[in-house]
């Protein structure tokens, strides 16, 4: 008898939940977009770079990764044509300001990242679409011996 409850509280739990609402990136898939009162956020494939020194040797490998953060009421397929660029845009943008700076010089500063490539961001798709960019990474390996 007990074997039979629980097999009863199973399937009514396995049918209560099939019945749930289906979750945002379900509802994404089928067109129905983010929920409305949650944010989107797109994630960007990550950022990979090498710094050359002065002597013409690799001083550090860096990697970054980051989200962009989309206005309220913007999906992500209002990116999708600008994706490559934004890709080739990050890339560029990062190794100028990491083979700008001196060897001794402090870290970068999340902060100045994240303005340079919302500025970026904002060239290529244009105003009105991304509220920001997310840090979500930042891995550096010195090469100097």
């Amino acid at each position: 008898m007990d074997r039979l409850i629980r097999r009863l509280v199973l399937i009514i739990a396995v049918a209560a939940l099939g019945t749930a609402a289906p979750n945002a990136p379900a509802r994404a898939a089928e067109g129905g977009g983010a929920p409305a009162d949650g944010p989107v956020f797109v994630k960007i494939p990550s950022v990979s770079f090498t710094v050359i020194g002065a002597n013409n040797k690799i001083q550090k490998e860096v990697q970054i990764l980051i989200n962009l953060e989309l206005e309220p009421g913007k999906i992500e397929a209002a990116l999708d044509p600008f994706k490559r660029r934004l890709q080739d845009a990050f890339l560029v943008t990062c190794s100028e300001m990491w083979d700008s700076r001196a060897i001794d010089a402090p870290a970068i500063q999340g902060d100045e990242i994240k303005s340079k490539l919302l500025k970026v961001t904002t060239d290529i798709v244009g105003p009105g679409t991304v509220k920001s960019v997310l840090l979500l990474g930042i891995g550096e390996r010195s090469h100097g011996r």
